[in-house]
């Protein structure tokens, strides 16, 4: 029996040791979340505001969600915006929200890829301190999910704010008394930053490098980092360092305090300045006065601008296609006034900087209006090249009047009047016009820049005097009767001498038709002569005294060839004496 009980004993303390160790390692192996607010603590005045961040510290478990209700005294505290700028989460179950009057914000946000990291930021409350004392933010529920398919919630720990509030001083501040130092101690350290150079101006990183000379006789260090511009540090480092990098900086004004010790004690503080703002502003908003004068070229935006931590001064404005220019508001206006613009439609795009350099960007479009055209009430529609014309008009009172002279197919001329308190121009040319047809139009501008629209086309005709148009008439039919009666003259002159010619052509020919007629006559009969002698010369030559039948008949047809061709050619010389006598009839 004792034996069983004994078997039994040490198998229940084995199982125990074995559930022990898996709750061990089940334990070393759950890494931890938790829910911050940053800065956790600081000191504002009433009235004053200040931005905490909601972050999630994963503590190397990847996350994906996270949920949570922030309460505050709404005596002490008030909300004056909740945002999701730089925010880690992309999905939204319930937007940041947040109730003045209950003292409440509510978030619930999740990321589908996972976030792993030391101090991401869930989204950012900006509240005013509205009354004395010491307020509080506090986590009354919250969880975080890890990334691990099951929505493990491995939330540890939630860390509020705790933050004094101090009444603003009824009188100027006095001068803050410095810490005296002991004689003999070290002077005042002089602190360089390699990241925040001037501690003057406001950036955007949240870690700085700050560093420091240490004299020989140097036996500790100490430093704090706090938002009071004037304490005394309390971190001591036995072993002297002379540099320190300052990691995630909280928004708005810190001090880092340095102080050295040697033998003789802690000698006198240096009080570093450190602004920082890494939000953009929170929302910029672009108007104009309800009474702006649409018609006056030089506009003026309304800017406003929020930004919880620094100061918006500094803006890059782009009007149309035109190259940005920038503009200081000095005064903390918020207007800024633009360039003279034509009339029509115009795009402007601000972008706002603040003091640390972040930006956000707003566009606003404006349309100038023209005002009515300029109208011409006297004119002359045809004058004579020796008339100078005189053009009157109205427009607004007191507004120039460029006037633009065209001749057409000539290049154009430009001038330029004054309109009387009335509204009433008068043009005057400059020397005389020379003939052609002239078109005019006008645009005016009025005294405080605006344009019109341009007016209508008018045109004049000019022409030459009565006397000169006459002479230039009787000029012009001339130059083109004289050259025709030229013409006519030289043309019956040509047939008068082509008439004599062909008469004397026709008694030549008749002359020496004739003398043709009777050359032919003569030569034939000789001839005949010629045949006749050649005849009896042949029948001398027989012995009988006589011709052969076929002489005969030969000598027969050669005289009456020769009397044929006579008749035949004394004929067409006939008829050419014929037709030369009749048309000399």
């Amino acid at each position: 029996m004792s034996n069983l009980v004994t078997r039994y004993v040490v198998q229940m303390v084995v199982v125990m040791i074995v559930f022990l160790g898996l709750f061990s390692i089940s334990a070393f192996t759950v890494e931890a979340a938790s829910l911050v607010l940053s800065p956790s603590t600081g000191v504002y005045t009433t009235n004053s505001t200040f931005t905490v961040r909601v972050a999630v510290n994963t503590d190397g478990k990847p996350v994906n969600a996270a949920e949570g209700t922030l309460t505050f005294n709404p005596r002490e505290l008030s909300v004056v915006s909740v945002n999701r700028t730089g925010s880690i989460f992309n999905l939204w179950v319930t937007e940041p929200t947040f109730s003045n009057s209950a003292g409440t914000i509510n978030f619930s946000g999740g990321l589908p890829a996972g976030y792993t990291g030391g101090s991401g930021t869930i989204m950012n409350i900006t509240f005013r301190a509205t009354g004395a004392g010491t307020a509080r933010a506090s986590f009354t529920n919250g969880s975080v999910l890890a990334n691990d398919g099951k929505g493990t919630n491995i939330l540890s720990a939630m860390n509020g704010g705790n933050y004094t509030i101090q009444a603003p001083a009824a009188t100027p501040l006095a001068e803050v008394i410095e810490y005296v130092a002991p004689a003999n101690t070290p002077a005042a350290p002089k602190i360089i930053s390699a990241t925040h150079k001037d501690a003057t101006l406001w950036y955007n990183n949240r870690e700085a490098v700050v560093s420091w000379s240490l004299p020989t006789d140097i036996v500790a260090v100490r430093t704090l980092l706090d938002t009071n511009p004037t304490t005394i540090p309390t971190k001591v480092y036995d072993d002297p360092i002379k540099t320190l990098t300052l990691a995630d900086l909280p928004e708005g004004v810190s001090y880092f305090h340095v102080q050295f010790k040697n033998t003789d004690g802690w000698g006198k503080v240096t009080h570093y300045r450190l602004a920082i703002d890494t939000e953009r502003p929170t929302s910029i908003n672009i108007t104009q006065s309800v009474d702006v004068d649409r018609s006056n070229p030089d506009q003026t935006l309304l800017v406003k601008t929020v930004d919880a931590t620094s100061a918006v001064k500094r803006f890059k404005i782009k009007v149309d296609a035109a190259e940005p220019f920038e503009y200081l508001d000095t005064n903390a206006s918020d207007t800024i006034p633009l360039p003279a613009l034509e009339p029509g439609y115009h795009t402007i795009v601000v972008e706002a900087f603040d003091e640390a350099g972040n930006s956000i960007i707003g566009t606003y479009a404006v349309t100038i209006e023209a005002f009515d055209k300029p109208l011409f009430t006297e004119y002359p529609a045809e004058i004579n090249s020796q008339v100078i014309p005189v053009i009157k008009g109205t427009t607004r009172p007191n507004a120039t009047v460029e006037i633009t002279l065209t001749r057409i197919g000539a290049e154009s001329m430009r001038y330029v009047v004054q309109a009387s308190l009335s509204g009433e121009f008068v043009f005057i040319p400059e020397g005389r016009f020379s003939t052609g047809v002239y078109e005019l139009v006008a645009i005016a501008t009025d005294q405080f820049g605006a344009k019109s629209t341009v007016s209508e086309a008018i045109r004049i005709a000019v022409q030459e005097s009565g006397f000169i148009r006459i002479g230039s008439l009787i000029v012009n039919i001339l130059s083109v009767m004289i050259p025709l009666i030229i013409l006519l003259v030289s043309l019956l002159l040509g047939i008068w001498y082509l008439v004599l010619y062909a008469r004397r052509f026709r008694g030549q020919v008749n002359v020496e038709s004739t003398e043709a007629l009777s050359i032919l006559r003569r030569e034939f009969t000789e001839l005949q002569t010629m045949l006749s002698y050649q005849e009896r010369i042949l029948a001398n030559s027989k012995k009988t005294k006589k011709l052969t039948t076929a002489e005969n008949a030969f000598i027969e047809a050669i005289g009456a060839a020769l009397l044929t061709s006579q008749q035949k050619v004394e004929k067409e010389i006939t008829d050419i004496t014929a037709l030369t006598t009749k048309n000399n009839k």
